[in-house]
């Protein structure tokens, strides 16, 4: 049973009642008698315990990528009578399951209840994060001006109440970045973008924070302070949360570097996509990770190392056969597009941004089609077929017009 975990000393205290394990042992004692957390924390005294782990396995698994699963754990602490801070915080939970397997739709009624309940009963921390979560759901929705002024409201909150929390802060900022970078805004976002850096990086060494978190919770633990042990090892178990962290600043590296692209700084921005790509490769990120190695591979192409550019595109194809998002597999083809008509090979070159076009028809975003359809005339431009790029220039040209037209009467 205590294997090379803990010793048999510890395990006899244990079986004594002369000592409480902590929660990450008693994880493992819990795995290997193949028996539920909760099996060992069944008395009333403790059942608060119960309800406080499973939160915290389902917050783990949220951010694990684990959607369904924290979705069950969810709804398991729901069906319960429990406390309405609890109940408040497992529908934040489920708000960001459904929000995150893409029914935002489904989680707006989850939220607003959620979001009234913790207004009235004045849980500003709390309340935060579920603004922040209520932008995030009218982003994916595509309702900018909505999630703009949850991501406000949030930020506005943080401040008000002096919250020292700079992982909660990096995600707001980083939020608020992105609806600038989506509206045409470059400066405003690149500046953005590097606050919520900074404010995410405040934190650099994270296994030390969950050692502090650990040591916190066994201390509580020591002096019969339940509620308080619990609240720190949740704090430790929710180490993946930073991972979630881990892949938001992997995501303003991609856009920031993206930016830094676009403005002909390239060996700036392979940097930036390298630093973010070997972020995401430390925490298993399969949905993200085409799209810097990608970008990688355009910055190298840019500064005119073709072979290196034609490996790492080659690496974000096979990355990209991994992911489920249609943004990624665009930029994928469209940079091996570009790589390959580098290479001399035209035919394939073709193909792979006929196939990002096509993808970029069934996503609502003029510009990013735009982007295709402008490179693909380059490409046929430097090739001499003039009538088809001028072709393709002009529906570059009206796709870019839509955007810009909204940018202006948003103005």
């Amino acid at each position: 049973m205590a294997g090379s975990d803990f010793s048999r000393a510890f395990l006899n205290q244990v079986e004594l009642g002369r000592a409480q394990p902590s929660t990450h042992t008693l994880q493992i004692i819990a795995r290997r008698l193949q028996q539920p957390v909760d099996y060992f924390l069944e008395g009333p005294e403790v059942s608060a315990a119960a309800v406080e782990l499973t939160l915290a396995e389902a917050e783990v698994r949220l951010h694990q990528g684990d959607d369904g699963g924290a979705e069950a754990l969810v709804k398991s602490v729901l069906r319960r009578e429990v406390p309405t801070m609890v109940r408040t915080r497992a529908q934040m939970i489920l708000a960001g399951a459904l929000i995150r397997r893409g029914s935002a739709d489904q989680a707006m009624p989850v939220l607003a209840e959620a979001i009234a309940t913790a207004d009235k009963a004045g849980w500003t921390a709390l309340l935060v994060e579920l603004y922040d979560w209520q932008g995030r759901a009218y982003y994916v929705m595509r309702r900018a001006h909505e999630a703009g002024r949850c991501f406000d409201q949030a930020f506005a909150l943080y401040q008000e109440a002096k919250l020292r929390d700079p992982l909660l802060k990096a995600r707001i900022l980083g939020h608020r970045a992105n609806l600038h970078y989506v509206a045409g805004q470059p400066e405003d976002a690149i500046a953005a973008y590097s606050d919520a850096i900074a404010a995410a990086e405040q934190i650099l060494d994270l296994p030390a924070l969950a050692g502090i978190y650990e040591g916190l919770a066994l201390s509580f633990q020591q002096t019969g302070q339940y509620p308080r042990a619990l609240s720190y090892a949740q704090k430790s178990l929710r180490i993946f949360e930073t991972l979630q962290d881990v892949r938001m600043t992997g995501q303003l590296r991609l856009n920031m570097a993206d930016m830094l692209l676009q403005q002909g700084r390239a060996a700036e921005a392979e940097t930036v996509f390298s630093e973010g790509a070997a972020q995401l490769r430390r925490v298993g990120d399969r949905e993200l990770l085409p799209m810097l190695v990608s970008g990688t591979a355009e910055s190298a192409l840019e500064v005119g190392a073709i072979e290196r550019a034609g490996s790492l595109s080659d690496e974000a194809l096979d990355l990209a056969e991994g992911s489920s998002d249609p943004i990624a597999a665009v930029a994928v083809h469209r940079v091996a597009a570009r790589v390959q008509h580098a290479q001399g090979r035209q035919a394939s070159s073709h193909r792979h941004f006929e196939r990002a076009l096509a993808l970029a028809a069934g996503i609502d975003s003029p510009e990013l089609h735009a982007r295709v359809g402008y490179d693909y005339a380059r490409a046929l431009e430097a090739e001499g077929n003039s009538r088809e790029a001028a072709h393709r220039f002009r529906a570059a040209y009206e796709t870019g017009r839509v955007v810009n037209g909204s940018r202006q009467s948003r103005k």
